[in-house]
């Protein structure tokens, strides 16, 4: 899969391989007098396909649109009408409250919202507005395609069209999940655990879509690769059991689990038993200095300077922290060997209150502009970085394995790595940080956090929010017992003695349920882990 030769990057365009293209057309199986629309057809990798079942008989009303004139030209040698020009303006002018069509198939391009033309943007968004969504400033081109697309439809219509698998759980795309919940009767989605573009590092579905259905729900189908899609043909889809469609804008990728796994989560998942993360702790990012290379030091740099009484101690990689709790000895140990876990905090103080050394430092930084940060320069004082408020825990951002949370036993400042917590009055925060690692709160972490190609787990502080964590019984469990487990890397023997009192004892949860969610957390887990190797 390559860029399109004399394409400008921006515009997104890429071939679709001729495997993806033969399938979703099997699929939609247009009729002889089908209206199709291919609203982004590129050279006709789409096109080829249809003319590959169409007949000399065919009334088919094949329409495809192309932007690039160099690759609408390419596209005429199939025969069929191709409009040259922007999607979104022949939308306004020729389709909408003007026609319907019977089948839409598509690659739409993927372009970010700043380097999406602003005249066709400027359409696209009217338009979206105008059917009631809400674009902003992080919505990609491939949103209003898709949208407006399934606008399109005839009653009875089909849509097959590449899409980035973003839309399983970005926020900006919430909701068209929800649009196409209640749009759609059947929805069916293809995802590969290989990357099927290989020049470019986006992993991508196939969105199958039908208005009217004999078989009601979603159901998700996940190959190797193109070779596999090849292989087994549309007998594909006969694999995957069929779920309910929640009409809602949550994330997508629980649909890769049973209808057994989703019935013990949406159980859990409305069990007042189990608290909110919003009813224990406030979440938020922690804090970002503008230049780390002058900000954060180790202790040689701070004894150089002669900075001891200008700094303050901070963690500033999640892997500083190999516990459940930071220890005065270990934040020590990590300053002896040299890790970068000093802030310098001079204070919000005007330059002539500071120290001798602090000024010369601040002068230093000066001499290498640091001052003219973005960051930096917005400052009343460049040199202090202001902080809201300090942590009583940290929570893991970025994931391998699963979540945690850490006791900030030190007071220590926290970069924007981690997130920094604050437990609410009366919240006991050891038995948050013990209780947090359970087999329920991590397989829903599963389906709250965002993953892509890295196979990092992601969390952004309103995710976090949406975390729960049953409480019930957690004042019984050793937090140093955790911390040691943890420490040790016996994960499995943390969750043992955790769902033993939290899920077994307290919540009297079944064998059977406990073993789904582990079923959960490992499938959803290791699903991503073997994304990063596949990618």
């Amino acid at each position: 899969m390559k860029p399109i030769d004399g394409y400008d990057k921006l515009r997104g365009g890429y071939y679709t391989p001729a495997e993806i293209s033969d399938f979703i057309i099997q699929w939609v199986n247009p009729s002889l007098k089908s209206s199709i629309l291919e609203p982004s057809c590129g050279d006709g990798s789409f096109l080829a396909a249809i003319k590959k079942y169409d007949s000399p008989d065919s009334n088919c009303n094949v329409i495809g649109i192309e932007l690039d004139p160099v690759e609408a030209e390419k596209a005429r040698k199939y025969g069929y009408m191709i409009t040259e020009g922007d999607y979104f303006s022949y939308y306004k002018q020729n389709i909408e409250e003007k026609r319907k069509f019977d089948v839409i198939v598509g690659n739409p391009p993927f372009i970010r919202y700043q380097n999406f033309n602003e005249e066709y943007r400027t359409v696209a968004f009217e338009l979206m507005k105008k059917h009631g969504f809400h674009p902003n400033r992080l919505t990609n081109i491939w949103l209003p395609f898709l949208l407006l697309s399934c606008e399109a439809l005839s009653e009875n219509g089909r849509i097959g069209i590449v899409i980035p698998a973003e839309l399983f759980q970005v926020d900006y795309a919430a909701e068209a999940r929800e649009y196409l919940s209640l749009h759609f009767e059947k929805l069916t989605i293809v995802t590969f655990k290989k990357l099927v573009f290989h020049d470019i590092q986006q992993e991508v579905v196939l969105l199958l879509g039908e208005k009217k259905a004999f078989k009601k729900g979603i159901s998700v189908v996940e190959l190797e690769g193109l070779d596999e899609l090849v292989q087994v043909g549309l007998s594909a889809l006969d694999r995957a059991e069929m779920k309910k469609l929640d009409h809602s804008a949550d994330k997508w990728v629980k649909y890769y689990l049973t209808n057994e796994e989703l019935e013990v989560l949406r159980k859990l998942n409305v069990d007042e038993r189990i608290s909110d993360a919003q009813e224990l702790f406030e979440v938020n990012v922690g804090l970002v200095s503008g230049e780390n290379d002058f900000f954060i030091s180790d202790w040689n740099n701070v004894l150089e300077r002669r900075l001891e009484e200008d700094i303050s101690p901070i963690i500033s990689r999640s892997e500083q922290v190999k516990g459940v709790i930071l220890f005065e000895d270990e934040y020590l140990q990590l300053r002896e060997n040299g890790k970068r876990v000093s802030i310098f905090t001079p204070g919000d103080r005007p330059l002539e209150e500071l120290s001798e050394s602090a000024r010369t430092y601040i002068t230093w930084g000066e001499s290498k502009g640091y001052n003219q940060n973005y960051k930096c320069r917005i400052r009343k004082r460049w040199y202090h970085v202001p902080v809201s408020w300090k942590g009583d825990a940290f929570l893991i951002r970025q994931a391998n394995l699963y979540p945690k949370m850490i006791l900030n036993s030190i007071g220590a400042l926290v970069t924007d790595t981690l997130h920094k917590v604050r437990f609410h009055e009366g919240v006991d925060g050891n038995a948050v940080v013990s209780a947090f690692l359970n087999t329920y709160t991590l397989a829903l972490s599963e389906t709250v956090g965002r993953s892509y190609g890295g196979g990092v787990l992601t969390f952004e502080p309103g995710e976090m929010r949406k975390m729960r964590i049953p409480m019930r019984g957690a004042e019984q469990l050793d937090i140093r017992k955790i911390d040691r487990l943890q420490r040790e890397g016996k994960y499995e023997e943390i969750l043992s003695y955790t769902d033993q009192v939290l899920l077994y004892d307290n919540l009297n949860l079944t064998e059977r349920e406990v073993i789904l969610l582990h079923s959960i957390w490992n499938k959803m887990r290791d699903r991503r882990l073997m994304r990063k190797q596949n990618n």
